[in-house]
């Protein structure tokens, strides 16, 4: 896999937001970017199977229900 660098991140910044970074900071999104890479591709390895993302669907609907049933309970 390529590296990403910081000049990269820089151009990517400058052209897609017009914002300009400093060497530092863009050094720091290019390693933190790495690593995030680099730890994704061991996430096939664990079994997630049957994990709902945060904000899937039916976890908001479990969260809906349990405040449904909270606001129900609490007005007797």
């Amino acid at each position: 896999m390529a590296k990403l660098t910081a000049e990269t991140v820089k151009a990517l910044a400058d052209q897609l937001y017009d914002y300009k970074l400093a060497d530092d900071a863009a050094e720091s999104i290019a390693h933190m970017v790495g690593a995030m890479a680099t730890y994704s591709r061991r996430l096939e390895s664990l079994n997630l199977t049957g994990i709902q993302p945060p904000l899937g669907y039916a976890t908001l609907q479990a969260e809906a229900d349990r405040i449904r049933r909270s606001l129900s309970s609490g007005a007797k």
